[in-house]
């Protein structure tokens, strides 16, 4: 296999999304294997950057990554009535069009994507790809088993739920790998401050995690003793939850820090206790998610408290998570109590590194 890899996606850059974040460490240890490594992307809003430098900052990478920024003259955002079919509209045509350009050349290049349409193009064109899948819908599964049909065309799937919908587990075209941490940032610091840390979004597709009503109705006379340390890409919904948390007076301590690189979010992690694990029931939550910070709490050793989901279930070392009942308040502040008052669990997640993981796909690959 020719060591060149292009990183075609719908994705903007640079973005604190755990999706950009991802794409960007796949890339960085693609590199480190020796692949020449080029990623396309479209200049989607005015946050979007065409320099490499500021990715590098952005991300912490000193890798030497291509780029290939394209513009983005489509009506995504910019038409406000009927927004989730104008984002389909310009998926469809940016795809199109950037697989059509870049698809003429060296036919033994191998094409990684995020995009179902993407990859649907690619695989019609009979070229090398693989499409890594993080959620389904109707549409999403009729393009992948389309395009599963051409014999270049491979799919990584994120759990065994997405597997069982899409194929056999046991089909040599699907290989089926959760996200996974970079091992840069991410380890455990043997002294452990006592404290609770979530990292992540407080909303998923507009629906909210509901975070905001657990901490509300914690009710233990004793909880001076809890300190909360929030993480979020999302630096609008954090203003409004930390506006939230303090016109109600709560009785413990917070902290917020948001726009964080992976390097300083690892600084605060790898000192922390407790690491919440915290979704809706929503489809994607309970059948979809394999979430990247769930595996930066392991390599950080925090004990983890989580939300009853079939997809937290199945995440390994499962058996030590501090399940809750998202119905149940008291529930919570019982895991909460529990996760502060045992030792930190240490586990060899090296399995679980991006550098584990991008050889993985590598083998599958070749």
């Amino acid at each position: 296999m020719k060591k060149n890899i292009t990183y075609i996606t719908y994705q903007t850059f640079p973005g604190r999304t755990a999706n950009s974040v991802q794409t960007i460490s796949s890339l960085k240890y693609f590199h480190r294997e020796g692949f020449r490594c080029t990623l396309i992307y479209p200049l989607r809003n005015k946050e979007s950057s065409k320099n490499i430098n500021d990715l590098k900052s952005f991300y912490s990478f000193k890798e030497d990554i291509a780029i290939k920024p394209t513009i983005h003259p489509l009506p995504f955002k910019k038409i406000q009535v009927l927004e989730k079919y104008w984002y389909i509209l310009s998926h469809i045509l940016w795809s199109y069009f950037t697989v059509k350009k870049y698809s003429k050349n060296n036919k033994d290049e191998l094409f990684f994507t995020r995009s179902e349409w993407v990859f649907y193009f690619l695989s019609k064109k009979s070229r090398k790809v693989v499409y890594e899948c993080h959620q389904l819908s109707a549409m999403k599964k009729t393009l992948i088993k389309s395009s599963l049909k051409y014999p270049n065309s491979n799919l990584i799937t994120l759990t065994s739920f997405l597997t069982e919908e899409l194929g056999s587990a046991e089909s040599t075209k699907i290989l089926e790998l959760g996200s996974s941490y970079d091992s840069e940032y991410f380890y455990s610091e043997k002294d452990k401050e006592k404290n609770i840390v979530y990292a992540g979004s407080f909303f998923r597709f507009g629906e909210t995690r509901g975070i905001e009503t657990l901490i509300n109705n914690l009710n233990n006379e004793n909880n001076e003793i809890l300190k909360f340390t929030f993480i979020s890409p999302d630096a609008e919904s954090l203003e409004l939850f930390k506006e939230k948390i303090e016109s109600d007076k709560l009785n413990m301590k917070f902290e917020y820090f948001s726009n964080l690189n992976p390097k300083e979010v690892g600084a605060i992690l790898n000192k922390a206790k407790v690491g919440l694990l915290i979704n809706n029931d929503s489809k994607h939550a309970e059948f979809y998610s394999s979430p990247l910070k769930y595996f930066e709490y392991l390599a950080s050793g925090l004990n983890v408290v989580a939300t009853d989901l079939k997809t937290h279930r199945n995440l390994p070392f499962n058996e030590n998570i501090i399940f809750y009942d998202s119905a149940d308040t008291g529930s919570f502040e019982q895991s909460l109590i529990s996760a502060l008052n045992q030792e930190n669990n240490l586990y060899d997640v090296s399995e679980y590194s991006t550098q584990s993981r991008v050889k993985k796909i590598i083998n599958f690959c070749t």
